[in-house]
């Protein structure tokens, strides 16, 4: 009984995953609050954590045509939660630069830029229900023949350090490599922390008390936390510019927050290493 306190269990995982996301998507079809589409669009990146963690394990089964479905899918509801989350985030960060001692003229262009991101977000909001009322049967049916391919070795287990290795070594493979061309390349910078994220998914799998892999969990959430950071002054820097003057006050305050946002995150990436965790992290 010790011991499976300590083991991971993948399938299960996935179950519980599955089961939260038909919960995010009852929850948001009721009405698409912030918390809901939040949990919708983290729920169906954990389950794509739990994909790619079930890819290079030896022992699964074929299931490569249930997953390729189910992440398609998956990336459809993504996409929709993400137009919306990003404005909730946006909204957020605007509010708290007006109230941050901000001139009346930043916060009357801070009140110009609310109220437009205000009807995108009702949009975007009703694209989700749509995407939502379209895809949520194919959605339960696609994942429920997933689960069923994976049936045979529902009571797999890793051990601890199996989950830290299979996190670390997942990342390495896929963070890309930097170079003088793309080191300050959004694309790139914003491509490392969507690795990071699907690597402490899978470091996740392991339970609370496995010291190793949620320590590793956690720096790769830091990673995760300082470039989301960075990527949503960057992203609100750019709406504030077509919206409001480029010259503006607010313009220029997002623009310092975006960056210093992107050297906390340029040391964090220097701490941990780009090319992905050493040993000692772990």
């Amino acid at each position: 009984m010790a011991a499976a306190k300590t083991l991971a269990y993948p399938i299960r995982s996935l179950r519980e995953q599955v089961t939260a996301l038909e919960a995010a998507i009852t929850l948001c079809l009721a009405e698409p609050r912030t918390k809901p589409v939040h949990r919708l669009r983290t729920t169906t990146r954990r389950i794509e954590g739990q994909l790619a963690m079930l890819e290079v394990l030896p022992q699964v089964p074929k299931h490569r045509k249930q997953a390729g479905k189910a992440r398609r899918l998956l990336k459809k509801l993504r996409r929709a939660a993400g137009d919306v989350r990003d404005i909730d985030v946006q909204m957020d960060l605007i509010t708290e630069t007006a109230h941050q001692g901000a001139s009346e003229k930043v916060k009357g262009d801070a009140d110009r830029l609310v109220e437009k991101l205000q009807k995108n977000r009702g949009e975007h909001a009703e694209t989700l229900l749509k995407v939502l009322r379209k895809r949520q049967s194919e959605v339960t049916l696609a994942l429920e023949d997933l689960l069923e391919a994976l049936e045979p070795i529902e009571s797999m287990y890793l051990t601890a350090m199996e989950v830290s290795e299979l996190a670390e070594s997942w990342y390495r493979k896929h963070v890309p490599a930097a170079t003088k061309k793309n080191r300050d390349d959004p694309e790139y910078l914003h491509t490392i922390r969507k690795v990071a994220k699907l690597a402490r998914y899978i470091a996740e799998n392991a339970p609370l008390n496995a010291k190793t892999p949620r320590r590793l969990a956690e720096e790769f959430e830091g990673l995760q936390e300082s470039g989301g950071q960075w990527h949503d002054w960057l992203v609100l820097e750019e709406i504030a510019r077509e919206t409001v003057e480029k010259t503006s006050a607010l313009t220029k305050v997002f623009s310092r927050r975006s960056r210093s946002s992107l050297a906390t995150y340029r040391r964090h990436l220097g701490k941990l290493g780009e090319k992905g965790l050493g040993r000692g992290a772990a």
